[in-house]
């Protein structure tokens, strides 16, 4: 009896299950349909701005861009779409400095992950919502970034020279001076442990 109620019970919710569905087949039926007419709307057409189509390095009204050539995005970048290409240049006070000379981008091989975006210290990359990516070739897909020439390091002003040269040498001088303190103090340490002598016993006179 039990198997009985039990084959009723699955096959009323079977109907039933039928019925919904048929219920939304049945709305779309009558719902008006939507075509868009690209390209023909494409000045009117609305991509959400959180849609990820290309990589972009973020240039300001100047022509510069935030890059510091660090590598983060290089590093997380998860299937290395992402290369980069660093030189090396002489600044003003003969210092060492990491330039960005090439930022290598293959659209082709992108996950659009966005790791790059979010890890990136000085928020010098975002994604364009640009759709229109598709091209002909797959090696039109690898980009170069960093599409203007890059600017020469800037100097400073005489007296940003004058400050900071007195600056490094206050740092110079403070240095010594703590160096010789510390000469000076383990000296005194050394001589104050030093064993002193007993003096020596004259000779009682004979006489």
């Amino acid at each position: 009896m039990g198997s009985v109620k039990d084959y009723f019970s699955s096959l009323a919710s079977g109907v039933s299950s039928l019925l919904k569905g048929m219920q939304v087949t049945a709305k779309e039926f009558v719902t008006p349909k939507i075509t868009e007419r690209y390209p023909e709307n494409r000045e009117t057409l609305n991509i959400p701005q959180r849609f990820r189509a290309c990589l972009e390095l973020i240039y300001d009204s100047e022509g510069n861009h935030r890059c510091i050539a660090c590598g983060t995005c290089e590093r997380m970048c998860p299937n290395g779409t992402i290369s980069l290409e660093i030189k090396t240049v002489d600044t003003w006070d003969g210092k060492k400095k990491k330039k960005l000379d090439k930022y290598i981008y293959d659209l082709g091989s992108c996950t659009f992950c966005q790791l790059c975006v979010t890890w990136c210290p000085t928020n010098a990359l975002e994604f364009s919502n640009d759709f229109e990516q598709a091209v002909f070739t797959r090696s039109k897909l690898v980009k170069q970034l960093n599409y203007l020439p890059e600017k020469p390091e800037p100097e400073p002003t005489e007296e940003e020279k004058a400050k900071l040269l007195a600056e490094r040498e206050a740092k110079i001088a403070a240095a010594k001076a703590a160096a010789a303190a510390k000469a000076a103090a383990a000296a005194k340490a050394k001589a104050s442990e030093a064993p002193t002598e007993a003096p020596k016993s004259q000779p009682e006179n004979e006489n």
